[in-house]
């Protein structure tokens, strides 16, 4: 029997685990399914209740599904299926040059790159009219937003077939700006900053500004969130994610919990010497980034980083080992890690290596800056970085290829 809940696979990464752990968590019935399978037909054939669309680059997802695929899901959800897009998934489904067009409403435009850079808890109001928000939740729910992008209504004017189901509210107490620990800042501190220097640090859409859009599209639905509500051990992110799920799928009560998650100790069900070869290697390199002070430990699973530093893109490749680790391996995995396997930990060694001398080198030319002024900052960072993981904001070069095996791999363990 085909799983009610289909997860869109590709260019997600660490966000399609966290999509998974938290389906699993609150006992929801799901299996992934890829871009290449939507353009061939899988949501026609099997038409699950819902397609739940995790975080990642949207434009990556629109070339991944092909002109075949993006009518695929338009169809789905005319004919009267469900789309659920988390940040990344949410874009995904707006109205612009990569978008689906599901939902009339297109992407923000930022005017202050500072707006990129936000991270954490926020504070939501929601829409007390809207059954995807019962008077079960609190007034003022906290959930968290990792580097959300923004909605927009269209250009000719609101659009009556969409609704805001929750508007931002404020900074949560663990809300940061970049490596700036804004949500535990006081109230005057930041009422000096703008006093006295023009500085205005909390970005302006956190004050009422669309984060959960719900709408209609043919005979479907969809809901379109920034905040990531699978997050691990975010309660009342996580009840309201179980809720959304149970309304969409139209199925019995879920479990409101996902549980805290600490990738370096789960237990080891896929015993295999080369994940655990490249697990000891990235962690040597991550250690490199710390000692740098160029890496911080944010939580029990996400790095934080100094602007400009690759911390995310490492906490995903760690993540998806670590998520890798901790699955039972089927046949299909097996075969697929029997041939990718060996090559990944080499390729994963020389990545690390790598890294062990960039963070330093690194460390040592933001000081020579300071001191002496750019003209001493030694030569080929910047070529190293890109080369290590592409151009801004990341997810390319070696640690893209690394993440692709590992997202194959994930993709066999999770079918």
């Amino acid at each position: 029997m085909a799983a009610s809940i289909r997860v869109l696979w590709d260019h997600s990464q660490l966000w399609g685990l966290l999509v998974c752990r938290g389906l699993a968590a609150v006992g929801a019935d799901f299996a992934p399914v890829t871009c290449r399978e939507v353009a061939d037909g899988a949501l026609s054939r099997e038409t699950p209740r819902l397609l739940l669309v995790p975080g990642g680059f949207a434009k990556r997802k629109f070339a991944a599904l092909g002109p075949h695929g993006a009518r695929a899901v338009r169809e789905y959800v005319t004919r009267g299926g469900s789309y659920f897009g988390i940040c990344g998934g949410a874009g995904l489904a707006l109205s612009h040059a990569d978008g689906l067009r599901l939902c009339s409403w297109t992407r923000r435009t930022f005017t202050d790159r500072l707006d990129h850079l936000v991270s954490g808890h926020v504070r939501l109001r929601l829409d007390p009219d809207s059954a995807l928000c019962p008077a079960s939740l609190p007034v003022g729910l906290c959930v968290p937003v990792w580097w959300p992008a923004g909605f927009a209504p269209p250009l000719g004017g609101s659009d009556p077939d969409v609704a805001v189901a929750a508007a931002y509210d404020g900074p949560g107490p663990d809300l940061m700006l970049a490596d700036i620990p804004l949500g535990a800042m006081p109230e005057a501190q930041l009422a000096a900053c703008r006093e006295r220097f023009g500085v205005r640090l909390p970005p302006a859409f956190l004050d009422g500004a669309a984060c959960v859009l719900t709408g209609s599209s043919g005979r479907g639905r969809y809901v379109l969130s920034h905040a990531h509500l699978e997050t691990p051990d975010s309660p009342e992110a996580n009840a309201w994610f179980a809720r959304i799920l149970g309304v969409l799928t139209r199925e019995g009560r879920l479990e409101t919990g996902v549980p805290a998650w600490d990738p370096d100790t789960e237990p080891v069900r896929f015993d295999d010497p080369h994940l655990a070869a490249a697990r000891e290697a990235l962690a040597g390199a991550v250690d490199a980034g710390l000692a740098s002070r160029l890496l911080f430990r944010r939580n029990t699973w996400l790095l934080g980083w100094r602007p400009g530093m690759p911390g995310f893109s490492l906490s995903s490749l760690s993540g998806m080992l670590a998520g890798a680790a901790a699955a039972r391996p089927n046949d299909a995995a097996l075969a697929y890690w029997r041939q990718a396997g060996p090559d990944f930990a080499a390729r994963m060694q020389a990545f690390a290596a790598r890294l062990r001398i960039f963070f330093p080198a690194k460390r040592l030319a933001i000081t020579l800056s300071l001191v002496d002024g750019p003209e001493r900052t030694p030569p080929d960072l910047a070529a190293e970085r890109r080369e290590l993981f592409g151009a801004s904001p990341g997810g390319g070069g070696l640690c893209g290829e690394l993440a692709d095996i590992l997202d194959g791999l994930l993709l066999r363990l999770f079918a």
